[in-house]
């Protein structure tokens, strides 16, 4: 994160996904390593944090469909 700070102008917030999409702070892991349940586990979290930023920014027609079927 330094290194954006670095290059962001003065006005900019930067801040980690876990923390301003899903507000628990958490690590979004890097899914590779994981198995086919580390890729779920990291679609979904994603999956949950873009909805809550969509719903917090107010986007009216924001669509997330869910669906897991080619992550498998």
């Amino acid at each position: 994160m330094a290194a954006l700070e670095t290059i962001a102008p003065p006005e900019a917030t930067i801040r980690l996904f876990g923390d301003i999409a899903l507000g628990t702070g958490e690590d979004i892991p890097d899914p590779y390593y994981g198995g086919p349940a580390g890729f779920e586990l990291v679609y979904t979290r994603l999956l949950t944090g873009c909805s809550s930023l969509l719903e917090a920014l107010g986007t009216e027609r924001a669509s997330c469909s869910g669906n897991t079927s080619s992550v498998r």
